[in-house]
């Protein structure tokens, strides 16, 4: 008798059980590893996966922020960047201020939105070596501002639920910065559902009075107001309007982003800080660590 069909079977059988055995083994050493690690050990590991990539980790608001050292500031800013983030699931509102200040001309752009399996918000300062006429602002490449001319920023990222009831402040910074950011793994939001409040001290009154004149002209439905050296406003909605291909692929991008995110607190279900959630991805598919750092850098 031939008992081959019966050993296919019984192995078939026993080959996903023993997977799945083996998987939840796997998942209770890791749970106990995470556990097991100091606060300090904690913070130290989730910074070296962080900073290769331009972030450093912020134990006090559970999330991830960008370094003054980033790499990401030898490429500057173009508005090619923009235009191409939805084909790497990244979806944000934006809107960009130029200005002409001390014979330069300087931009300064917001974003909020989301990016890959997070949800967050920027704020970049770019300068150019002299004066762009308006017309060849998009098509040329800003840099980053150095030590000198960056500006004391602050970002606080609200999120609201569909109908715009409901919130709950995802994160806040405030620093000295050229490329103020916030990102929060594992939250899902669409960029009209979110809020963000910026603070940006101006070096002096002839620099805020520029950028005034600018930000009015630019945003006339935003209003805003002046405290001394500082410009306060809040940023809802964007009147950016997008052809029918280009909604297209927000779409599908929006909709990738949201089946990631939840494959991502899936399997982080054990842990719910954000930072325990990243350490255990790392133990249990370190791999997707360099794929998530990525996926966070919009340049």
């Amino acid at each position: 008798m031939n008992h081959s069909p019966y050993i296919i079977i019984a192995i078939m059988i026993l080959l996903p059980i023993f997977f799945i055995i083996l998987l939840q083994f796997k998942k209770k050493r890791n749970i106990k590893k995470v556990n097991s690690l100091s606060i300090y050990e904690k913070n130290e590991l989730l910074d070296s996966f962080a900073k290769p990539f331009g972030f450093l980790y912020e134990p006090s608001e559970d999330i991830f922020a960008t370094r003054l050292d980033a790499p990401q500031k030898l490429f500057g800013y173009t508005s090619f960047y923009d235009l191409s983030a939805p084909y790497f699931n990244m979806i944000f509102d934006y809107e960009t201020i130029y200005f002409d200040y001390n014979s330069r001309t300087w931009l300064i752009e917001i974003w909020k939105g989301q990016y890959g399996i997070s949800t967050g918000c920027e704020l970049g300062i770019y300068c150019a070596d002299t004066i762009i006429p308006p017309n060849e602002h998009k098509s040329e490449l800003f840099h980053a501002v150095d030590a000198n001319d960056m500006l004391d920023i602050s970002l606080q990222l609200i999120r609201f639920d569909n109908q715009g009831n409901s919130y709950n402040e995802i994160a806040s910074q405030t620093k000295k910065h050229w490329w103020l950011t916030i990102f929060k793994p594992g939250i899902y939001t669409k960029p009209e559902n979110l809020t963000l409040n910026i603070a940006i001290q101006f070096k002096n009154r002839a620099m805020l009075r520029s950028f005034y004149e600018s930000f009015i002209q630019t945003l006339p439905h935003i209003s805003c107001k002046i405290n001394g050296l500082t410009l306060y406003f809040t940023f809802k909605e964007s009147k950016r309007h997008y052809t029918i291909f280009r909604n297209f692929v927000r779409r599908i991008a929006l909709a990738s982003c949201r089946l990631f995110c939840f494959l991502y607190n899936f399997i982080t279900r054990p842990f719910k800080s954000c930072g325990n959630k990243i350490l255990y991805l790392y133990y249990y598919l370190p791999f997707i660590i360099k794929w998530l750092f990525k996926t966070k850098s919009p340049k």
